[in-house]
């Protein structure tokens, strides 16, 4: 924890609600993101959201002098969005709305590509199981180091690890055999049109 967010904490125990807004300030956007990456909707990742904060501004107490603000946000965070699933069983599924559609005019070529495999590598990951999942989701999504992924998720370091190795293979599978797929699909149609 860096100075100021020990000093963010201290005043979070002593109850300064705008302590309260500074935190919601600096995390709200990784929280939320983190939430829509398991797989909440953009209302309910909202919700949960507020739940997460609520709990926090409540719970301040137990975080540890040693702990990352960060990864206690999204452990809360996580555990929220378990609950949720929990009770409610919803269809839980990462859309492709998370990623930003490109624009129009010089350049938008290149952006169409890089959209196009942004996309591909989203839905990749969404057919990955769900602990690879989120493993992904906080360790390059959410920029988490191995270490705060497993106080995040509640496993050692080494096992995040090996999920990071496996989901990189999954990924890198399914990737390279929708590549492979595409190719022959766009040589087909290129022969086609030129016989």
């Amino acid at each position: 924890m860096g100075l100021s967010e020990h000093f963010l904490v201290w005043r979070l125990r002593q109850g300064d609600p705008e302590a309260c807004r500074e935190l919601v300030r600096r995390h709200h956007r990784g929280v939320y993101g983190y939430l829509r990456r398991l797989g909440a909707d953009a209302a309910q990742a909202e919700d949960l959201t507020q739940e997460t904060y609520a709990k926090a501004w409540l719970r301040i107490g137990t975080l540890r002098r040693t702990a990352s603000l960060r990864s206690w946000l999204l452990t809360i965070a996580r555990n929220e969005f378990l609950q949720w699933v929990r009770v409610d069983r919803p269809e839980v599924a990462m859309g492709d709305d998370l990623v930003q559609l490109p624009g129009q005019g010089p350049g938008a070529d290149g952006e169409l590509l890089q959209f196009e495999s942004e996309v591909e590598l989203r839905r990749a990951v969404v057919a990955l199981e769900p602990a690879l999942q989120e493993t992904v989701a906080l360790h390059y999504f959410q920029g988490l180091s191995l270490r705060e992924v497993g106080a995040v998720m509640g496993v050692p370091a080494g096992t995040v690890k090996s999920r990071v190795n496996r989901a990189l293979g999954r990924l890198r599978e399914r990737l390279e055999t929708k590549e492979a797929k595409h190719g022959t699909e766009r040589a087909g149609k290129a022969l086609a049109r030129n016989p």
